[in-house]
């Protein structure tokens, strides 16, 4: 089984993959999935319009999607080792959202990274009463793992 990665086929665009990494990790361990993986790619908004495009039929630019790879009745079994699937966030967009509401964007990337996470889980947001729990679901994670997400953003060295 694989382990969880943090690709980015352009430049990493700022932010730390061994510290996305452990986010993703410790996500994980608080959903009570401690030892399921995932793949996450740090892409543009190009890229994740042909993803929306090609697989959701929507044809423009997201700022996160997630493909889940595990059978629902496979996350019954929260011990066992599993690939949950690859989230996929547009940096351009997260660097837009955080921009608009004035947030670093370590902490936009952040709260997306979670979000794409849920959905690995089988969180969805079609209904009020599901987009409440998930909203819930990630304010709680961001608290929870907010120390760790302030350190994704790699520190500009002056030359």
């Amino acid at each position: 089984m694989p382990g969880t990665s943090v690709a980015s086929p352009a430049r990493n665009h700022g932010l730390r993959s061994t510290t996305l990494r452990a986010l993703l990790r410790s996500a994980l361990r608080s959903l009570g999935f401690p030892r399921a993986t995932v793949s996450l790619v740090l892409t543009d908004d190009a890229r994740i319009r042909i993803l929306n495009r090609d697989f959701l039929e929507v044809d423009r630019p997201t700022d996160v999607l997630s493909f889940p790879l595990a059978e629902p009745a496979d996350l019954e079994d929260r011990d066992r080792a599993l690939f949950l699937g690859e989230i996929y966030i547009s940096v351009e967009t997260a660097r837009a959202q955080a921009r608009t509401a004035r947030r670093p964007l370590e902490r936009e990337v952040a709260h997306l990274l979670i979000h794409g996470v849920l959905h690995l889980v089988g969180h969805d947001h079609v209904g009020p009463a599901e987009r409440r729990r998930m909203k819930a679901l990630e304010s709680r994670l961001l608290r929870e793992l907010q120390p760790m997400a302030r350190m994704a953003r790699r520190p500009v060295r002056k030359p």
